[in-house]
């Protein structure tokens, strides 16, 4: 009962720091002139910040970007996935994961699907990934992702499955594993 007390604090005194960094920040880069005509503090705060993990912007344009979160909830279904990435290739079984994703947890942009071995090597990418098979999917959640990593772990269509610092995921059609 003390643990969860001392939990729930933390957590909450984590979000009113982030809170405020936000403001902070979405403040000093409204007076300099950098906060995007859209208003959106996130653009802002990673404009032009790379993923290294993944090898993309932190935030390549998606429709879902500029969205509210009653904009987002109320999409139907069938809409909620925006590919920035080729998709023809996509293997069936990870669409049906990123199909339940995206119903489950809200909408989805696909950051990266299919890598040429010489992309793979300029960002540092494992010499056997799956994204050179088009085997692999990183993708971002404009929801909550509460669940959603135990969620991967548990889908019988993913093999590997990881959550990058930066807030993407990635699954794969390879064994099971995480890294």
């Amino acid at each position: 009962m003390r643990f969860s007390r001392t939990l729930n604090f933390v957590r909450h005194q984590s979000t009113v720091i982030f809170l405020t960094f936000i403001a902070v920040a979405t403040a000093t880069n409204a007076q300099s002139g950098a906060l995007k005509s859209n208003g959106n503090p996130w653009h802002a705060l990673t404009d032009g910040l790379m993923d290294h993990d993944h090898g993309h912007l932190l935030r390549e344009p998606s429709p879902f970007d500029d969205m509210s979160a009653v904009q987002l909830a109320a999409l139907p279904k069938g809409r909620r996935i925006h590919f920035n990435a080729p998709s023809k290739c996509v293997p069936a079984r990870l669409k049906k994961v990123l199909n339940s994703v995206a119903a489950k947890y809200g909408p989805i942009t696909v950051n990266s699907t299919f890598r040429s071995s010489k992309r793979n090597r300029k960002i540092g990418g494992k010499k056997r990934s799956w994204h050179l098979k088009c085997g692999a999917v990183d993708f971002r959640v404009h929801a909550g992702t509460k669940g959603l990593l135990s969620y991967l772990r548990k889908n019988k269509n993913v093999g590997g499955y990881k959550r990058y610092r930066s807030g993407f995921y990635h699954i794969d059609v390879g064994p099971k594993r995480t890294w």
